[in-house]
């Protein structure tokens, strides 16, 4: 059974002491479970994607704009692309799984260049002469650009590994991105690929 709570008043009118103390702690216990309630909905807002940092491009948003060169020198950059849907893939020649998938990479863009997809390579790599080397073996029909040591993407992406794919819409907006990679050969993935920029498979 509750007990109402009883006070002995004190000549100035206020709450006895011992009340005090007793509301002091009752109050303290409120906001110790209050405290605990706030860290669990934040815990569980974290557990459930927010441990992605807020500023970083995803899916749904609008790709950062960028002019990055080839090894050529010469400069693209994204507005050239407008209009176009655009597969942009960040890999460097020291990550074996990026190296993995560049054969796939362009069978995927001998399926879907010739109706519309456009493809660049980014690569990270801190010496371009390394790049350089690497293309002379592995003969690729799409672009690739060069982002030196992360300068642009470092801040602009902030990429949480490699390789990492975005599929980007003509008007500029990621539709999907995808960390790791990719069977990209997969007729299952192509078609899903062509269906979220429009284009037919």
């Amino acid at each position: 059974m509750t007990r109402q709570p009883t006070t002995s008043p004190t000549k100035s009118g206020m709450q006895s002491p011992s009340t005090s103390r007793s509301e002091l702690r009752s109050r303290s216990r409120r906001r110790v479970v209050g405290t605990i309630a706030a860290c669990a909905c934040h815990s569980a807002l974290w557990l459930n994607g927010c441990s992605q940092e807020p500023d970083r491009p995803w899916k749904g948003s609008l790709f950062p704009k960028f002019a990055l060169p080839t090894l050529d020198g010469v400069v693209h950059d994204i507005d050239q692309y407008l209009g176009l849907p655009l597969l942009i893939n960040f890999w460097a020649t020291w990550c074996p799984p990026c190296r993995k998938e560049m054969g796939d990479l362009n069978a995927l863009y001998g399926k879907l260049g010739p109706k519309g997809l456009e493809l660049l390579a980014i690569s990270v790599d801190t010496d371009r002469n390394l790049v350089r080397e690497y293309l002379l073996h592995e003969r690729l029909s799409f672009t690739v650009l060069i982002d030196d040591a992360q300068q642009w993407s470092a801040t602009a992406l902030q990429l949480p590994g490699f390789p990492t794919t975005y599929l980007v819409g003509g008007d500029g907006v990621i539709r999907e991105a995808w960390v790791g990679p990719r069977a990209w050969t997969d007729p299952a993935l192509q078609s899903a690929i062509a269906s979220s920029v429009g284009l037919k498979y």
